[in-house]
Order: structure tokens, then sequence, then C-alpha cells
């Protein structure tokens, strides 16, 4: 029975919610003393050793893209022929 004045209840307390508006300088203020002071600490790396990294990310985004390029020509195969299927099964 209690149940429903419950709603309202929730209706009244969001309303109290809108109607309390937060500055932008609160809402700052509240996201830095959050925030962690943490740098990133990068390692150093010879020419050399930087090349050989750039070589391998070039050589697995071309992997990656023949990959995708297999993967659609598969999957237009596949409708074309599930497509044939079903027209031949029904004309």
């Amino acid at each position: 029975m209690g149940s429903a004045s419950q709603p309202m209840l929730v209706v009244k307390y969001h309303r109290s919610l809108l109607k309390k508006r937060r500055s932008y300088k609160e809402i700052r203020e509240s996201y830095e003393a959050n925030l962690n002071e943490t740098q990133l600490q990068f390692k150093e790396l010879t020419p050399l050793q930087q090349k050989i990294i750039r070589d391998k990310i070039i050589e697995q985004a071309k992997k990656d893209k023949l990959q995708s390029i297999q993967h659609y020509l598969i999957a237009i195969v596949l409708t074309f022929l599930l497509g044939f299927g079903a027209y031949s099964l029904f004309f």
C-alpha cells in the first residue's frame, strides 16, 4: 500500500537535485581533488631501436589490413551464396 507514494518521493527528490545548480568552479574543484599527479616516464630509445619498432608496427598494420580485406571478401561470398541459395529454393 505504501508503494504508491514512493514514485512521487523519487520525483520530488530529483526535482530538488535539479534546482540545486552547481557552478563550474565547484564541479572543477571536485574533479581536481580526484586527479593524480602521475608523471609518465618513457624509456629512451636509440634511432635504430625506433626504426625497428616502427617497421614492426608498419608490418603488423599491413597484416591487419590484409586480414580485414579477407574477412570482407569471405562475408561477401557467403552472403552471395546464401542469397543465391534462398533464390533458387523459393523460385
